[in-house]
């Protein structure tokens, strides 16, 4: 709290006037920042299922990119002894759900795994697609995301540094393993 306070140009007793502890805080920055690239994600225009997929992509990186330390702080290290309470879950689901839509909006290449599937029901019915679509979106999510941890770490430089062309043909990839080539409308 007290290197907060000294970033922010105040003494480490007044930020507890905002925030009581510790977890207060990490929870407020968390929600912040999912909502801003929830904001963000929320721009794409784009209703034809495969440049949405894409346009959603690069915009998630793009933030990434602009914000390392906010992108850290959702997807990085989680911080030691600091639980995530759970109004941060509807924050972090807003972030996944411009994808789920596109799942939602085409016709998704499914997972058939049965307990995958079970598991992700109640995501999708939220989402109007189905548990096995939901899955397969939510693995694709999870690669992006990896790709965007592994970029802002440096642990592709030397290989595909900077990103850009791994990105471009993950997004690709995606949306030829979801079936969202040419799907839904202009």
């Amino acid at each position: 709290m007290r290197a907060v306070a000294r970033e922010v140009g105040m003494v480490s007793s007044a930020v507890y006037r905002y925030f009581p502890t510790r977890e207060a805080l990490l929870t407020a920055m968390i929600l912040e920042s999912y909502e801003g690239l929830a904001a963000a994600l929320g721009e794409v225009r784009s209703r034809r299922a495969d440049l949405r997929w894409i346009a959603l992509g690069r915009t998630l990186r793009e933030w990434a990119l602009e914000r390392p330390h906010e992108f850290q702080l959702i997807y990085g290290t989680p911080v030691p002894g600091y639980v995530a309470p759970p109004e941060t879950v509807p924050a972090a689901a807003a972030v996944a759900a411009p994808f789920l839509e596109v799942a939602g909006a085409a016709e998704v290449a499914p997972f058939v795994g049965p307990r995958l599937v079970a598991q992700m029901e109640a995501v999708a019915q939220v989402r109007g697609t189905s548990g096995a679509a939901a899955a397969a979106v939510i693995a694709e999510l999870a690669a992006l995301i990896g790709l965007v941890t592994l970029e802002l770490g440096g642990h592709l430089a030397g290989s595909a540094d900077p990103a850009d062309h791994l990105c471009a043909a993950l997004l690709e990839r995606q949306v030829e393993t979801l079936g969202l080539v040419g799907g839904g409308d202009a």
